[in-house]
């Protein structure tokens, strides 16, 4: 499972930790794994645990608590593109992992009403199938340019996490005073593909509307745009 988190002050992105360990701390003190160094974090402000296919967040009593979008949480299962608060200090959660983020603590509460409501003669019938269901192949997409010097090439996503933006580890490289350094993300999944806008003043649009920090599900013939660039999302047949 690769996840990682984005530590930003405003709209500058300070460092990217990768999530390796079973337990990544974050606080004002320097022992920390990620050291915010800002009055308004606590010493030992908050952790993040690796459970299995979890990746869960834990408060750790914080003077000022810890958000996740709006809300104060004490025990939050992480999903990609959600944006942690600690302070004035923000860290966006990416993890190509469908399994490990993409299910919230209500998406699994959800889908387990969903089983306790059905009825016997529907387990019945769903038993007397005897198929159990089929393993989902994950998609190829890709992206073709409809602008800038590349217009009329393409490019497959074939990775699980393809970086979008000005900075030199970025795979689609974007121009522009404005844009961020990682502007934004693709994600590959065994549901398909998602984009997720991470920083910078030009913000990245998919068929004239702007993303936000929720990740956006492409669709085959989404347009995506950000600065100059524009780019069609397409999936292979």
């Amino acid at each position: 499972m690769s996840c990682k988190l984005i530590l930003k002050f405003k709209d500058t992105v300070i460092a990217e930790y990768e999530l390796t360990q079973e337990e990544t701390t974050i606080g004002r003190k320097e022992d920390n794994t990620i050291h915010v160094d800002n009055l308004a974090v606590s010493s030992h402000h908050a952790r993040v645990l690796k459970i299995g296919k979890k990746v869960i967040l834990e408060d750790l009593g914080s003077t000022n608590g810890t958000q996740v979008g709006e809300k104060d949480i004490t025990k939050h299962v992480l999903s990609h593109g959600e944006v942690i608060t600690v302070g004035k200090h923000t860290l966006a959660f990416i993890c190509a992992d469908e399994l490990g983020a993409a299910s919230s603590a209500q998406e699994e509460e959800s889908d387990m009403d969903k089983t306790m409501i059905l009825s016997s003669a529907a387990r019945e019938e769903l038993m007397g199938k005897g198929a159990a269901p089929a393993a989902t192949e994950m998609v190829l997409g890709g992206v073709q340019y409809l602008s800038g010097p590349l217009m009329g090439k393409s490019m497959d996503l074939k990775a699980s996490l393809t970086s979008m933006g000005k900075g030199s580890n970025c795979k689609i490289k974007v121009k522009g005073m404005l844009v961020g350094k990682q502007a934004a993300v693709f994600t590959r999944r065994p549901t398909g593909y998602h984009l997720t806008h991470l920083e910078g003043m030009s913000k990245t649009k998919v068929n004239g509307d702007v993303i936000s920090g929720t990740p956006r599900v492409l669709k085959d013939g989404d347009i995506i745009e950000l600065a100059d660039i524009k780019m069609q999302f397409y999936i292979k047949k």
